[in-house]
């Protein structure tokens, strides 16, 4: 395995310098002021979004790393772009408990959001969304899934007041997934207005620790999971039927799935261990560098079949 490894590694080496499928922008190659980033999002002019560890909101136009002006924050993640091409990012301001923030920029002006706003009791997003309708869906707040349409703003109530989602994702029929890390439940339906819960101990569910979610064209639902040392990975549920996929039966190279991207024809997965790729059936993946604990990926966006890829490294180019 190790050798493998080493050769894995060094073909990469071969196409960051040669073929130019795999592009590293970091402090060494670029004028990125970190390489730890949190989440990556593309504007329609091209721009990519980068929320860092510690340097805040940075625009990349191809060639040159820029600090937003207009947002002064840490932990910016997610940031997301919806159908209008309006880019969303939820972050928290530098100062000691300072409140979190949600801001909207439109291309030309931002806006921005506060709890008193959209009378939230808090603003922790960990995931947005967006169906097909234009509603975009704000996972992460105590007890409640923002919702936004039509400059309006609602609440819809979870099934228990100290419920904290960790990610969401919606049909085209409308079904709401929403993905949780608490020891009764791990996966929430919504459908014709009644919750159905999914647990480790009560369902086909692998554990109860959902980071990632994305429903396909055909109605099923991928179901990324949190780590887990025998199990992990991720699942599909269609229907009744769920399919499990992780180390011991895949070529999945880890079990901690923190972000899922359809590219139109493959789901792309970020991973503490490299890239996975899954096409319906086969998983395979994709390391960058050699060693432990040296390919963590946070998060993925697609442009025209490109991965822009957030990691721990820097921000990566993929051309699969």
């Amino acid at each position: 395995m190790k050798n493998f490894l080493i050769a894995l590694f060094y073909v990469l080496i071969v196409s960051f310098g040669y073929s130019q499928k795999v592009q590293l922008f970091d402090k060494e190659s670029s004028t990125i002021s970190e390489n730890d980033l949190w989440s990556v999002a593309l504007d329609n002019q091209g721009r990519k979004w980068i929320g860092s560890a510690h340097s805040g909101f940075l625009a990349f136009d191809g060639k040159s790393f820029t600090p937003s002006p207009e947002i002064n924050g840490v932990f910016i993640t997610p940031i997301f772009k919806d159908s209008k091409g309006n880019i969303w990012i939820s972050y928290r301001g530098p100062e000691e408990n300072a409140a979190e923030v949600l801001s909207c920029y439109d291309g030309s002006q931002w806006r921005h959001y506060k709890v008193e706003d959209i009378g939230s009791k808090d603003l922790s997003v960990g995931d947005i969304c967006e169906d097909k309708n234009g509603k975009i869906y704000f996972a992460g707040c105590e007890g409640v899934l923002l919702t936004f349409k039509d400059n309006r703003w609602e609440l819809l109530e979870l099934p228990e007041k100290d419920m904290v989602a960790l990610s969401v994702d919606v049909s085209d029929d409308g079904v709401i997934a929403l993905g949780f890390g608490r020891p009764d439940c791990g996966l929430l339906l919504y459908e014709n207005g009644k919750w159905k819960s999914f647990s480790e101990e009560k369902s086909p569910l692998v554990i109860n620790v959902v980071r990632a979610l994305k429903f396909t064209n055909d109605g099923s639902l991928i179901v990324g999971y949190g780590g887990g040392f025998g199990d992990g990975g991720f699942s599909v549920m269609k229907g009744k039927k769920w399919t499990h996929y992780n180390k011991s039966n895949s070529g999945i190279s880890d079990h901690m799935v923190r972000d899922i991207e359809f590219d139109g024809q493959n789901y792309w997965m970020a991973t503490n261990n490299g890239l996975v790729k899954f096409d319906g059936k086969k998983v395979s993946s994709v390391l960058f560098r050699e060693g432990i604990f040296k390919n963590v990926i946070r998060d993925i966006a697609i442009e025209d079949g490109t991965l822009w890829i957030a990691t721990n490294f820097g921000l990566i180019k993929y051309i699969p």
